[in-house]
């Protein structure tokens, strides 16, 4: 008999076409897409929404058919932060006196944090198994006293996209047909996108462009957009900011010449990053020109990695044929390392081990 699995989700769910979804990018990397792909191969998966308002009893129901019980990435930070992650705690302690097991999801490195950070190391000792997101992480799990680490990815959720360079040969750039540039991901990187803007504003004032703010609303972007929009006018280009979506971002993808992904290399939190914003846009077919981190070195050959995010834009214009040959090569690596199937798999595999002790 195939394992039974229950996936724990800190953010609500809602439904699509193609099944349960969230608005959360982690719960669709790390829970529902591999819950679909557990389910295809035969296993009974299903993921739930841990809800404030959800009764002990009526809770505990729900995993009473459950071989493993894999806990989602906690997202509670707010004022009700301590007692939703006690909550937390003794519920894998009842399911774990009931003879569950118990499976962790990390993406982030909190464990040093003075707030959240007490939850997290008590949480990783008390599963089976901690999943992390990258090796690196995986390091700071085994060194926070996880009993057994896994690393899974994330996969790619988008289609498969027509890989595109922009030839300046044939395509020109200019005031009435600028160069396209995208940035997306969640507010929390919003202080990385101001680090690399010098670098930008230099490419800016030397080629009209257009910069393209994907991420949610309310969070400083908007200002953001017209305050460097203002900035750069002078220079024809602009910035423009649209509210975050999947079908928002999908789109944007698709409009775009480039997609850019700067980020704090002096960080230590957020070198343990995954990489899906670089295989998201490879795989949508756009090359991507990237801050290094060490989630992206084994995709450098697929786009540019360095410390100048505008040194690579430039590099892709200049050589718009070995830059196409560069994306078409991240899509077959993607494909093999990165596709929703293949993930699925290391799920499994996490999952196992966590029921074979």
């Amino acid at each position: 008999m195939k394992p039974r699995v229950v996936w724990v989700s800190f953010a609500p769910l809602r439904k699509s076409p193609g099944g349960l979804t969230s608005d959360i990018a982690s719960v669709r990397y790390r829970m529902t897409l591999p819950s679909a792909m557990l389910e295809r191969g035969g296993w009974s998966s299903r993921v739930m929404y841990l809800g404030p308002q959800a009764k002990r009893d009526s809770l505990l129901a729900r995993f009473d058919a459950a071989d493993a019980v894999v806990f989602g990435k906690f997202i509670g930070t707010g004022p009700d932060f301590a007692a939703t992650a006690q909550r937390v705690l003794d519920l894998a302690a009842e399911l774990a006196r009931r003879g569950k097991r118990l499976l962790a999801d990390f993406s982030d490195d909190h464990f040093s944090h003075p707030q959240f950070g007490p939850f997290f190391n008590t949480l990783v000792q008390e599963v089976d198994c901690s999943v992390a997101s990258t090796p690196g992480l995986a390091e700071v799990l085994r060194e926070a006293g996880a009993r057994r680490v896994a690393v899974v990815t994330d996969p790619v959720e988008g289609r498969q996209g027509e890989p595109e360079v922009r030839d300046i040969a044939s395509r020109p750039v200019t005031a009435a047909a600028p160069l396209r540039l995208l940035w997306f991901g969640h507010p929390s990187n919003l202080d990385t996108l101001r680090f690399a803007l010098p670098s930008l504003e230099r490419l800016a004032f030397a080629t009209p462009l257009v910069l393209t703010l994907v991420t949610a609303r309310g969070a400083g972007a908007e200002t953001l957009a017209s305050e460097v929009a203002a900035a750069w006018r002078a220079a024809s280009s602009a910035v423009r900011f649209l509210p975050w979506s999947t079908d928002a971002l999908f789109q944007a993808l698709r409009d775009t010449d480039a997609v850019v992904i700067p980020s704090d290399i002096y960080d230590p939190r957020r070198s343990v990053k995954s990489p899906n914003r670089f295989t998201e846009s490879v795989w949508a077919g756009r090359f991507v020109a990237a801050n290094p981190l060490p989630a992206y070195e084994a995709l450098a050959d697929a786009g540019w990695v360095g410390e100048d995010l505008a040194e690579g834009i430039r590099w892709a214009l200049g050589n718009p044929g070995e830059a196409l040959a560069r994306v078409r090569a991240g899509q077959v690596l993607i494909e093999r390392d990165y596709s929703p199937a293949v993930i699925g798999e290391a799920w499994k595999a996490a999952i196992l081990g966590a029921l074979e002790g």
